[in-house]
């Protein structure tokens, strides 16, 4: 076996004059911690006991380990703090240690910001459009997921979350499709629940009912001309949420078309699944109900796509309006 040559002289100066740590001089000389550990040995060269004095503070600590996310390893080999020092002093210090689910958090995330508008846009686009899981009961990761064809929905996806936690975006499939994920902190909880008590609120307030209406919309509906005509429409098997939509879109004038079935439970689908239950459609043709429900939806949606869409059908209407008579705009 090869015979590692580091010269007495020169590890004696690293480690006792210049005080580095035995990952520093391996990385300097590019060898293995292993290895300066054993030459430190062999030429007796007494090593530093972990009571060297710490040269950090509570604050630094914190900051390193909490906020950095930094390992003990990773302290012991940046900073040169022995790591098992660093954990008396975390627990001297009276921060403790992180548990299992936090360490394995490799990269930063912020908490959610509590602004009611976005949560009910977010719950929205969640129904429509989202999968959310957790890796674990213990995991402290809220894994929000979502598989499209559609560039501007991947746009959206990253415009939503991408400021809260790291996005993961696949390859396309043979069809096209690519997944992408975002790992969110615990703040983002309230994604979970798709139970209607859960999001009752959004339908006490104008602004959340419509936040709440946009997100939805984005994930399931669509704005188009058709025969000329513009037409806005939503599909959901949910046909209670799809009714109280309707019901509360009346308190401001907005008239809707009767909820129809677009096809029946055990259908399926081009690409090969049988639908779940009925899907029905709940739609808006009726220019100045549309033209209303545009203007209030407008300051919402967020879906590039269905921003474009949605000036086509508002310019539908002015030039149905220029041709066959005004309306209030």
């Amino acid at each position: 076996m090869r015979q590692v040559d580091i010269q007495e002289n020169l590890l004696k100066n690293l480690y006792i004059d210049q005080k580095l740590t035995t990952y520093q001089i391996a990385e300097k000389l590019g060898f293995c911690q292993g290895t300066i550990w054993k030459r430190l040995q062999e030429y007796d060269i007494k090593t530093r006991p972990p009571s060297t004095p710490v040269g950090y503070t509570k604050e630094q600590l914190r900051k390193w380990y909490f906020g950095q996310k930094l390992s003990t390893w990773e302290i012991e080999k940046r900073f040169g703090h022995p790591r098992g020092t660093v954990y008396r002093k975390l627990k001297e210090f009276g921060l403790g240690a992180r548990n299992i689910a936090v360490s394995h958090i490799r990269f930063p995330r912020k908490n959610f910001s509590g602004d009611f508008l976005e949560k009910a846009y977010l719950i929205g686009f969640r129904i429509g459009d989202l999968n959310i899981s957790k890796c674990g009961p213990q995991s402290e990761t809220v894994a929000v997921k979502c598989a499209t064809t559609k560039q501007g929905q991947l746009i959206l996806f990253k415009t939503l979350f991408s400021k809260y936690g790291h996005i993961i975006e696949g390859r396309p499939t043979k069809e096209g499709k690519i997944n992408i994920q975002a790992s969110l902190n615990p703040s983002f909880c309230f994604l979970f629940d798709k139970t209607p008590s859960s999001y009752k609120w959004v339908f006490k307030d104008k602004n959340t009912f419509f936040a709440f209406l946009a997100g939805f919309s984005d994930a399931e509906g669509s704005f188009f001309v058709s025969q000329n005509k513009g037409v806005f429409s939503i599909g959901n098997y949910n046909k209670p949420l799809l009714i109280k939509i309707r019901e509360f879109l009346k308190r401001f004038s907005v008239e809707t078309a009767k909820l129809g079935v677009y096809y029946k439970i055990q259908r399926k689908a081009y690409d090969g699944y049988l639908s779940k239950g009925d899907y029905y459609i709940l739609s808006c043709h009726k220019k100045t109900s549309l033209l209303k429900l545009i203007n209030l939806l407008k300051p919402h949606i967020k879906h590039p796509d269905k921003v474009k869409k949605m000036l086509e059908v508002k310019q539908n209407i002015v030039e149905r309006n220029l041709k066959f008579g005004n309306i209030n705009m």
